[in-house]
């Protein structure tokens, strides 16, 4: 009997430890700019509530239009 000429077939299992670990971070990454913009949006609306409050929201529309145009 000839052994020489036989077929092996292998099978190689590899885990990937480090693709989980960047997923991990890429979840953490995208919470933290959500939460960042999020927090830079309400201060957005505050600043522009404190203008029409302490100038009137007319004023406030005339002194748009006048540094725009």
């Amino acid at each position: 009997m000839d052994n020489t000429n036989m077929m092996v077939k292998t099978r190689t299992q590899v885990k990937d430890s480090a693709g989980a670990a960047s997923s991990v971070f890429a979840g953490q990454a995208v919470s933290t700019v959500g939460i960042v913009s999020g927090l830079i949006g309400i201060w957005a609306v505050s600043c522009m509530v404190s203008a029409v409050i302490s100038a009137g929201p007319l004023s406030l529309v005339t002194g748009w239009f006048s540094s725009v145009m």
